[in-house]
Parts: C-alpha cells; structure tokens; sequence
C-alpha cells in the first residue's frame, strides 16, 4: 500500500537519504524543509512500508509572479518518483495532494515548469488537466534551461 501524506520531522533524514543529495542540494532541501516547518511552503512524500519512494512540494510563492503570486497562484514543484515505482499512478497521486491543499489554502490556479524535453512530464501533466501558458528558462546549478510552463485552473 503507498501513502501520500505531509513530510514529519522524523521523516527528514530518510528525506535527505532518499534524494541522494550532494551538499549543494543539501542546502537547498534544508531551506526548504525549513520552510515547511514555518507553513510557507508544503512537502508531500510518498511511502512503502515506510520508505519513501516520491516527493512534491506545493510553494505559495515564486520569483516568477506569473507561477505564483501567493494570493491565487501557487507552484507545484520537485515532483519526484523513484524510478522503481513510476507509472503506478504515484505521480498523479502526489499532484493532486497538492491541488487539494492548494484549494484549501483557496489557491485557484496551480503551475509547474517543465524542461522542453520531458515527454514523460508532459503527458502525466496535460493527462491531469495542465495546459501551456509560456516559455521561460530556469536555471539549476549555473547551467540555463528552456522550460514550458503549464497552468491548471482549480475552481
């Protein structure tokens, strides 16, 4: 049986583990699991007989106001399955984790970014209903990428 649920302070070190993180990504999932722990941002994990096997995270607030402004736009961000489970459904079910929470935090539109060469991404997201609203770039470790943004409307 998986669990989709919010990431718990005993979670956290299994939750560095997991990633495999260098201390680069370290840092940046301390800061964000610190941002959890201070409810501006929310990080889903999902488990197997108590490991996990993926993440997402829903953040209110973006550098990029067209993906989320904190009043009603938010950003799902860092969805990640291990390679293992992927195509079971875990990925649709850590994304509408966060639709739910955002609609609770009365979000109404939900975006991501998704580099111009992930199909897999692509499918799963039109699959849930996103659609394209613009290309940008995001840049990750120095190196600069072209992405797709996608939108869905949640209410």
């Amino acid at each position: 049986m998986i669990l989709i649920r919010k990431i718990n302070p005993e979670d956290i070190q299994q939750f560095f583990l997991w990633r495999d993180v260098d201390i680069y990504i370290h840092n940046i999932l301390r800061r964000e699991v610190m941002e959890h722990q201070e409810g501006k941002r929310v990080i889903f994990i999902a488990l197997t007989d108590s490991n996990i096997i993926g993440t997402v995270q829903l953040v209110p607030r973006h550098d990029d106001i067209e993906l989320a402004d904190g009043k009603s736009a938010a950003y799902l961000q860092s969805l990640l399955v291990d390679k293992n489970y992927r195509r079971q459904g875990i990925g649709s079910r850590l994304i509408k984790a966060v639709e739910i929470e955002a609609i609770k935090r009365n979000f109404h539109r939900l975006t991501i970014m998704v580099e111009s060469d992930n199909s897999a991404a692509f499918n799963l997201y039109y699959k849930m209903g996103y659609s394209f609203f613009k290309d940008s770039t995001n840049i990750w470790r120095g190196k600069e990428y072209c992405v797709s943004c996608l939108e869905k409307n949640l209410v």
